[in-house]
């Protein structure tokens, strides 16, 4: 039975629950990206896709390099899952993470993919399980798995699963941008940290010290109100507030703040009061007790208080309050806790400092200036001179510096996978691999059966539509005529759309390159499928080198430079390229950490292969002699200058 409209009651209802799941998940995207703060979100993503499939237990996966991390989960099973890992391609979630395809399974327990670990729920055999991965820009960044529903059979339905797809789809972009945005916080709260030792390690002035500290650290920490004291012998003594010059030490508010960083210090010991209306822990409700009544008058609703301690003992405290609750998360007391380490080493030091004598060492240093004074003064002109010319050589002749290129690979400089727009099986190849193309040349021939029968059929109905038509026209019947003419027109224009189908049975290539498909007539007689992949092209006449640069040298070496390499079949042959880009994120080889550097090398006659063994070195900026012989001990005398001082 139709309705008023001519529309069937199932279709009717089909479109209802497509609306109402589209509803959702544009309800649910909106939901995950309203916050960029990682740990509230898994959490969030998690229980909406156990809402929405009606899953009785599952688990959410973080892909990290080639493992997955489970972080959360629901089930018998959750407290052994939560914290586990898997590598990918091991399990149901593992194979979705490898293959980026969702799988549902009905008798879980059969497939060879079954992980009695993390597949059973309230220590039962799952039944149903069905897992996808969150994947963005082509890349997993983890996976979601869910077992056993609730109502009906039991069993996951296919809008289940679109259901699923669509969340994780949405839920891997907005983790995602929650994963860079956490990586960009962190980022900045190490730049702070490294300004702020290097502003304290530059000098042992004490009072420039705290300073420095408590106006710094304002970057890092949303706080209110900050100061930093020197404690000693149950006493605290607060030499520096944030915002401020000057210090009153009459100050009534100075006077409270002054109290609790005492407490604070002679415990000897972190506290973190995350709301004075709300304490979480028995310190914090004792603090409160104690303090309730002042840190109201002073409007403080949270609080962080850090005793200042080495080996020896407390030195002081670092005391950051705020008007807000909750002000610092987890990641920020982490930098405030490095902090309070950092400025307890440089009060330390600045306290030694003026223990040191240095009489001795200046008195060492004007006796050698009395023997130089003491030679003829002939010879002194005579040594100037020839320290002059030397150094003249060592720092004014410079060529360019040298640094070598780890591990180099070469590959195409671009990719681009060719896909049949038909369903339809190889009839012929027309190249093979390693074959040059141009764009819009043959590379195969596809025999799409089912279109041809399609086509034959439309193509006789609108022959007879037109017969049909040309007897009505001869019977005098006008309105059967313009119906069948109608029928004609409409058949021959689902014909010309047929016709444009099997035009796309002649796959032709996109762009010119190289097939780099091993085997491709093999392909010959395989059923594809409207998207499928058939051959892979790629650019070889300008190759992509990747190689790595250590650490001490990667700041040397800059994009436009000149790359130079040599590869293992070519040994005489020097090839040229520049170097194109250099990556943010390093990667660890051998427990060196090397950052990669990516170069295009021009390759006309298509002498050098993808894949060579290479030999690359990165012409960068002139040096002379001095700066190449100095580079490697002033870098080290840094380092172990800032490792003690700092």
């Amino acid at each position: 039975m139709t309705d008023v409209l001519g529309v069937p009651p199932a279709l009717v209802e089909e479109l209802r629950r497509e609306v109402e799941r589209l509803r959702l998940l544009h309800s649910i995207t909106l939901e995950f990206n309203a916050t960029l703060d990682f740990d509230k979100l898994l959490p969030q993503v998690f229980d909406r896709v156990m809402t929405a499939v009606g899953a009785a237990g599952g688990s959410l996966w973080i892909a990290e390099e080639d493992m997955l991390h489970c972080r959360l989960a629901v089930g018998g099973s959750a407290a052994r899952l939560v914290g586990a890992q898997m590598p990918v391609g091991t399990g149901f979630v593992g194979d979705v993470a490898k293959k980026q395809r969702t799988t549902m399974v009905m008798e879980a327990v059969r497939d060879p993919r079954f992980q009695e670990a993390s597949d059973t729920v309230e220590d039962t055999v799952s039944t149903t399980i069905m897992a996808t991965a969150m994947v963005v820009g082509g890349v997993t960044v983890g996976a979601i798995q869910v077992v056993d529903k609730r109502t009906g059979t039991g069993a996951f339905t296919e809008q289940d699963k679109q259901l699923l797809e669509g969340l994780a789809a949405a839920a891997a972009t907005a983790i995602r941008n929650a994963q860079l945005h956490g990586a960009e916080r962190r980022a900045r709260d190490l730049a702070v940290l490294l300004e702020i030792s290097r502003e304290i390690s530059g000098t042992l002035d004490l009072d420039r010290v705290l300073q420095s500290v408590v106006n710094l650290a304002g970057r890092a920490l949303p706080f209110d109100r900050g100061a930093v004291g020197l404690y000693e012998k149950g006493h605290c003594d607060i030499r520096a507030v944030a915002g401020q010059e000057t210090v009153d030490p009459k100050d009534p508010r100075l006077l409270d703040l002054v109290a609790r960083a005492e407490w604070a210090a002679g415990r000897g010991e972190p506290l973190y009061l995350s709301d004075r209306e709300d304490p979480a822990s028995d310190a914090e409700r004792l603090f409160v007790t104690i303090f309730g009544q002042d840190l109201a008058n002073d409007q403080v609703r949270s609080g962080l208080y850090l005793p200042l301690k080495d080996e020896e003992g407390v030195l002081g405290v670092l005391v950051f309050e705020s008007s807000s609750a909750d002000f610092a998360g987890e990641t920020q007391r982490e930098v405030a806790a490095i902090l309070a380490n950092q400025t307890g080493v440089a009060l330390r030091n600045a306290q030694l400092y003026h223990q040191v004598p240095m009489v001795d060492a200046l008195g060492a240093l004007a006796a050698r200036k009395q023997a130089l004074l003491r030679l003829p003064r002939r010879r002194l002109q005579l040594y100037a001179v020839a320290t002059l010319v030397l150094l003249a050589a060592v720092t004014l002749i410079r060529w360019p510096l040298r640094v070598s290129g780890e591990a180099p690979v070469l590959r195409p400089n671009g990719y681009m996978p060719v896909r049949v727009m038909v369903d339809g099986t190889v009839e012929r190849v027309a190249v093979r691999e390693g074959s040059r193309v141009q764009r819009g040349d043959v590379l195969a021939v596809l025999r799409a059966t089912a279109l041809a029968a399609d086509r034959q059929g439309i193509a006789a109905d609108a022959v007879t539509a037109d017969r049909l038509a040309s007897l009505a026209a001869s019977r005098g019947e006008p309105a059967e005529e313009r119906l069948h003419r109608i029928r004609g027109e409409a058949l021959r224009r689902e014909l010309a759309l047929l016709d444009e189908e099997l035009s796309l049975t002649t796959v032709r290539a996109p762009v010119g390159g190289v097939v780099l498909t091993p085997r491709m007539e093999e392909r010959t007689g395989t059923s594809l499928g409207e998207g499928d992949q058939l051959l892979l092209l790629g650019r070889t006449d300008t190759l992509e080198l990747e190689f790595g640069v250590a650490q001490q040298d990667i700041l040397e070496v800059r994009p436009g430079q000149t790359v130079r390499l040599r590869v293992d079949a070519l040994p005489s042959h020097t090839f040229e390229g520049r170097v194109t880009s250099i990556a943010e994120l390093p990667k660890e080889q051998d427990e060196r950490v090397e950052y990669p550097v990516r170069a295009a090398v021009a390759n006309p006659d298509g002498l050098l292969k993808p894949d060579m063994a290479a030999h690359a070195r990165v012409l960068a900026d002139p040096a002379s002699v001095v700066t190449r012989t100095l580079r490697g001990p002033i870098r080290w005398i840094r380092l172990t200058w800032w490792r003690i001082w700092s």
